[in-house]
């Protein structure tokens, strides 16, 4: 064991009552980490590492620890404040499991009265336009006059559609989709581009539900010439305007070529809600008024018993949220933490909730201003210190270590730590900003021991990218799996 490991040991064994890890729940493990005010530990195989010129002006927090006996391997610049990226999912999924409980559910209620159709949306992060559908379809017998109006309750998911600092240019792409309670098919939708079949046809351009209004020019080639620009290439972009609720495509298509479709976020959820809803009512043969009208509203406490939809379980879900790293899910789940403590489904309700949730855990304080529930906002900071208490903390908890992504297997690290003896070893959340990138969870090392580690790494060199420091942490996490006994560095 290093001296930090044995005066960390010392410390928690000669720690104040005052200073003892709350008692949770089974599946939950407790641990205390002290500032001693040691020098960094840095194995001498790892400095050339970490000493790349991407790296020159770089914030990087690494902490990696032995599970058992709280053995450091690795410290340097642990309790540095840095952007998580998408590793601020970890921090809202633990308070998740431990406020809401695996058990937990979303709901979505259907009713109809009165030639009103009334829908409560709970900010269920999985509801398809599907299983709306089949739930209109269940209430079709009991609706005898045309529908007037569409009513939504959208008031469980309260404040902005977008997370506070995040990037502008990102509004419009799938991966940073408004929020709101009335969420449809994670607030997305399909543009698809068909080309003709000969010269004298015109591309067809269809925008799912007609959610977004549609603007560009697409040409065509036939593979030898184009009508416009008398180039045989062919490609077509199609673009979300992050201002307007329109879509731009634009470019050119062969003829007879295969669909081309993208997926792009909605302009406004509770909107876009609607405009579905009431295609689905056509698509069902359901009589609809000429002039039918939204409204907003919660629902009345005297309605007819209609439809209720639950969502699966949280245990069942969250890997979908760690495994593809989920920014709405991460939004809607911080904001129904909010919703479950404060009664208002607020982001900085959901703030407090995961805040206060690490206070009673004895998660580092220091350093941690959460922004969001996803890691899109660029106000995130966590430390590597924090992090890891929080993974020391749930690596008993099954639902949690399994929900993340497994290297060389599945999830965001599917295509990382494939070889052999390294596959099924790493279970670890990444993160990805333009600024930051992050890899934070566990490993299996080559004696059977598990080691808890997170990377943060800031402000590396842009013009080279994520890359290197993706590969940085691959070498890191490849020589925690190692279990040499290496040699350090200060």
């Amino acid at each position: 064991m290093t001296a930090l490991g044995l005066l960390l040991s010392f410390a928690v064994m000669h720690a104040s009552p005052s200073a003892a890890p709350l008692v949770l729940t089974t599946g939950y493990r407790q641990t205390q980490f002290f500032n001693d005010g040691s020098t960094p530990i840095l194995p001498v195989s790892l400095v050339e590492v970490v000493n790349q010129p991407a790296f020159q002006s770089a914030t990087l927090g690494i902490l990696a620890v032995r599970l058992k006996d709280n053995e450091v391997l690795i410290r340097t610049g642990e309790q540095r404040a840095c952007m998580p990226a998408s590793n601020q999912k970890l921090y809202t999924a633990a308070a998740a499991l431990h406020i809401l409980g695996p058990d937990f559910t979303w709901k979505t209620e259907l009713a109809f009265r009165d030639g009103v159709l009334y829908l409560t949306f709970d900010g269920d992060p999985l509801l398809t336009r599907s299983k709306l559908k089949e739930a209109i379809r269940s209430l079709q017998t009991s609706i005898k006059e045309p529908i007037q109006r569409i009513q939504i309750d959208d008031s469980h998911i309260l404040g902005d559609a977008f997370g506070v600092a995040w990037q502008w240019d990102d509004i419009g792409l799938r991966f940073s989709a408004p929020i709101g309670a009335a969420t449809i098919d994670s607030n997305t939708l399909h543009v698809t581009v068909k080309p003709p079949s000969s010269r004298t046809g015109q591309p067809t351009i269809v925008v799912e539900d007609g959610l977004l209004s549609l603007v560009g020019r697409v040409d065509i080639t036939d593979g030898v010439e184009s009508k416009t620009t008398k180039q045989a290439t062919a490609g077509v972009i199609i673009k979300r305007n992050p201002l307007k609720p329109e879509v731009s495509v634009t470019g050119t298509v062969r003829i007879g070529n295969e669909l081309t479709t993208a997926l792009v976020a909605v302009d406004n959820p509770t909107g876009a809600a609607f405009r579905r809803v009431q295609r689905i009512l056509t698509e069902l043969g359901i009589s609809v008024s000429p002039d039918i009208k939204m409204q907003t509203g919660e629902r009345p406490n005297d309605l007819p018993p209609g439809m209720l939809l639950s969502s699966q379980p949280l245990s069942e879900t969250l890997s979908g949220f760690l495994k593809a790293s989920d920014n709405l899910y991460g939004e809607l789940l911080l904001r129904t933490l909010g919703r479950r403590q404060t009664m208002l489904g607020t982001p900085e309700a959901g703030i407090n909730a995961v805040l206060q949730w690490c206070t009673d855990n004895h998660i580092s304080a220091n350093g941690l201003q959460p922004a969001d529930g996803s890691g899109l906002s660029m106000w995130n900071t966590v430390t590597a210190l924090g992090t890891v208490q929080l993974l020391r903390l749930m690596a008993d908890h099954s639902i949690f270590k399994n929900a993340l992504p497994v290297g060389g297997v599945d999830g965001t690290l599917k295509s990382r730590f494939p070889e052999p003896d390294l596959k099924n070893r790493v279970f670890a959340k990444t993160g990805t900003l333009s600024v930051a990138s992050a890899l934070s969870g566990y490993v299996t090392d080559n004696n059977g021991e598990t080691i808890v580690f997170s990377i943060l790494m800031n402000h590396f060199d842009r013009k080279i990218g994520s890359s290197v420091a993706r590969k940085a942490q691959d070498d890191i996490v490849r020589f925690l799996a190692s279990s040499g006994k290496p040699q350090y560095s200060n």
